[in-house]
């Protein structure tokens, strides 16, 4: 099969799920909103604006227009910078560099906004190892819709069937498995996500070179 891996960032390649959960928790709370655990849980793996539909959709009183939201959103975060490089997940490098040098095709479909997906890749020194990175930002639909993972392919000139993707969120192993890919798994049990969906499971990322040699052969 063709060599080539498509990584999701949050949650896979960066541990940020749980600092945007509690930055959400914090300014949503600092309005006076008090959402269910529920519904911020849903929250977990999605896009900035399907994040606003959903709080929406709860609560008919919430902001009138995302753009108000995601303004005051940015202003309450103003000056609290995240460093990503204290979030990397164990041996991302290691990784990365592991799967490049045996050869294999890397890209990235993460469903946050490009700005934010470069400032982390940058940070992370690992930019240049993507041959293409796709935002969640620049479709109509989000994850768990295919569109992200199937524009990816078409962008590498591969059918879908040919990669690989590695995800955690249920949304994003949805998106890859009805795009035709064969998913793999990053287990994290803090969220109540579903991964049943996915075709091989891993703990840790060093864990996946192994697995993506197998399906090699």
């Amino acid at each position: 099969m063709e060599k080539i891996v498509i990584f999701d960032m949050d949650g896979v390649l960066v541990d940020t799920e749980p600092v945007y959960y509690k930055r959400l928790e914090d300014f949503l709370i600092s309005r006076g909103y008090a959402f269910p655990r529920a519904v911020l849980d849903r929250l977990v793996g999605e896009s900035s604006r399907k994040t606003f539909s959903i709080l929406k959709q709860a609560d008919p009183a919430f902001y009138d227009s995302e753009e108000t939201y995601r303004r005051d959103y940015r202003a309450y975060h103003q000056g609290q910078r995240i460093d990503y490089r204290e979030l990397a997940n164990p041996h991302v490098h290691q990784t990365l560099n592991q799967l490049k040098n045996t050869g294999w095709r890397l890209a990235l479909a993460s469903s946050s906004p490009r700005a934010n997906i470069e400032q982390v890749l940058r940070e992370l020194a690992i930019l240049p190892l993507f041959e293409v990175i796709a935002s969640g930002n620049d479709f109509r639909e989000s994850k768990p819709n295919p569109e992200i993972y199937l524009f990816t392919a078409k962008k590498l000139k591969l059918d879908p069937h040919q990669c690989l993707v590695v995800e955690d969120s249920q949304y994003g192993i949805q998106a890859g498995v009805s795009a035709g890919m064969t998913v793999i798994a990053r287990q994290d049990e803090r969220f109540p996500m579903d991964q049943s969906q996915a075709h091989y499971f891993v703990k840790q990322l060093q864990e996946v070179p192994a697995i993506v040699d197998q399906l090699e052969r």
